[in-house]
């Protein structure tokens, strides 16, 4: 039986950014993560062609200070993203080019415009439909949205995404830099730096209070701490055995939240044919819905490659088929956008991050529409010693691999001032 300070669950990099602050604090730790290696949502692979491939969270911006710091100090890579002027859209059968990027922050604007109710109870499909949209930008609205929350409007809260999005201090160039070694090899060094605090193969089942101890159950013993940072998302809270009295409300909390449900698919190619077309950087589509794809090669040269997302009910479609069948359907999609030379990539990483059994889903986990309190609320605040770090609570990039870093740190600040 261990006791340590705090018990960390969940390696990803909200949890593993916890971990070091904790332990540069002074405090004893151990890490307990679900999976045979840290990440979560973050995870890397080397493929025969000796590159490495994000087959989850991939790309970040000079303004997000933490992610750029934790790259520098394990001595790894940057690479910057090319990104040339405009996009394309494939909506209601209409092929349509934009002179700049995605739309979806002009929609997003509207959400704070002056007027605008900030306390709107319903989904954000109410509330988009409210807005007098036409057909086209409605459809734009809808697939972009739905793409990179991984779920129908219709199921997600107006007054939760609104709230998210106003943490962000800007959206522009957010896909600035990609990881050459990968973010998952970083999340693998943060790990490494823990040593014996880590450990995998380790979920937390059951989870109880005595003695002035939290209690924990995992596979490889029990665990005493006397705090504990929850790491991994809400939807994954369900998973636990919340046996203390005072953490009964977290026993059916994860039916308040929705995992975003993501196919990625990461094609590289010999030479970037889509160079000199009018496809510019990025391209989405409403049918499927939900569907989008962007350049995301280095802008020196040397990796032509494109990152396409099938998140939501793309997803859903793409579910159960085998990897083949997905990856025919995916180039039946791209090819109206980039042309028949789309077909023939030299390497394919497909990942289906839907209904995960340990992150739930990619990216990002959103409430449901509330009645009357918000479900994020009491996860933010923490109770008795049990403290919440999943990173859509960051207070700024909720959601993205700088937030997680952001919470982590965040969290462990309170623990180490006795907050």
């Amino acid at each position: 039986m261990t006791t340590v300070d705090v018990a960390i669950i969940g390696a990803g990099m909200s949890g593993l950014s916890a971990a070091l602050a904790l332990r540069e604090g002074g405090k004893s730790i151990l890490v307990l993560e679900a999976q045979d290696i840290p990440g979560g949502r973050v995870k890397t692979v080397t493929q025969p062609d000796g590159r490495a491939y994000e087959k989850g969270g991939q790309f970040f911006a000079h303004y997000m200070t933490h992610v750029c710091d934790l790259v520098a100090r394990y001595g790894l890579t940057r690479r910057k993203v090319r990104k040339m002027p405009g996009a394309v859209a494939i909506l209601n059968g209409q092929r349509i080019v934009f002179d700049g990027d995605y739309p979806e922050p002009g929609f997003f604007d509207l959400m704070f415009a002056d007027g605008a109710d900030g306390d709107f109870p319903g989904s954000l499909l109410d509330w988009a439909l409210q807005q007098g949209l036409d057909a086209q930008a409605l459809a734009q609205f809808k697939t972009g949205c739905e793409e990179i929350m991984g779920n129908p409007l219709s199921e997600l809260s107006f007054r939760s995404v609104r709230d998210t999005l106003g943490k962000f201090e800007r959206f522009d160039d957010s896909m600035e830099f990609a990881c050459v070694e990968g973010l998952g090899t970083l999340a693998g060094l943060m790990a490494r730096d823990l040593g014996p605090a880590f450990r995998a193969h380790a979920p937390v089942t059951a989870l109880d209070r005595r003695e002035g101890l939290f209690h924990l159950t995992t596979p490889q013993g029990t665990v005493l701490a006397r705090q504990v940072v929850f790491a991994a998302g809400p939807a994954v809270s369900g998973k636990v055995d919340w046996q203390a009295p005072q953490d009964a409300w977290l026993r059916d909390h994860s039916r308040h939240f929705l995992a975003g449900k993501m196919t990625k698919i990461v094609l590289r190619y010999d030479t970037a044919f889509w160079l000199g077309s009018d496809f510019g950087s990025a391209g989405q589509t409403d049918e499927p819905s939900d569907f989008s794809v962007m350049d995301a090669s280095d802008a020196d040269g040397g990796l032509d490659c494109l990152a396409a997302f099938c998140g939501g009910t793309a997803a859903m479609m793409m579910k159960g088929l085998a990897e083949d069948k997905v990856l025919s359907r995916v180039m039946d999609i791209l090819e109206p956008m980039l042309g028949p030379m789309v077909r023939d990539p030299v390497n394919v990483v497909l990942t289906d991050w839907s209904d995960h059994p340990w992150v739930r889903g990619g990216y990002d986990t959103w409430a449901r529409p509330w009645a009357k309190s918000d479900p994020w609320a009491p996860l933010r605040e923490g109770r008795e010693g049990l403290h919440f770090a999943v990173s859509e609570l960051a207070a700024e990039y909720p959601g993205l691999i700088e937030g997680a870093c952001r919470r982590g740190r965040e969290v462990a600040g309170r623990i180490l001032s006795g907050i």
